[in-house]
């Protein structure tokens, strides 16, 4: 393991969110033993899904604003204290909702209906 910087400031279409909770899956240990279908360019955030906190949003974004509360969309890696990700793949999370449920909501429910 090494230790990455942190994210920059988001571009244009990006939002910065600063991580609640990141749930470990199988696939994401299949990942980080490097025997999963993806192959990140290393060294590579590992972990599938989870959700966090706007802090940042990139110009011309009005799909989230700073202080959402928000699941990461597929294809961006969360196990990190903050990530960059495509602000249109962002899902409301309402207060009710913990974020340990939160972190859940985007690839559990599709693997659940697949099996």
């Amino acid at each position: 393991m090494v230790e990455v910087s942190e994210p920059n400031t988001p571009s244009a279409s990006e939002a910065l969110v600063r991580m609640e909770y990141a749930p470990i899956d199988y696939s994401d240990l299949l990942l980080a033993n490097g025997v999963y279908l993806l192959s990140p360019k290393l060294p590579s955030v590992v972990g599938g899904e989870g959700a966090g906190i706007v802090e940042g949003i990139g110009p011309g974004v009005t799909r989230v604003k700073v202080g959402d509360r928000v699941t990461i969309p597929f294809g961006t890696f969360t196990w990190s204290e903050k990530v960059l990700a495509p602000a249109q793949g962002h899902f409301f999370v309402p207060p009710s909702v913990d974020a340990r449920t939160a972190s859940m909501l985007n690839i559990n429910p599709t693997t659940a209906v697949l099996f």
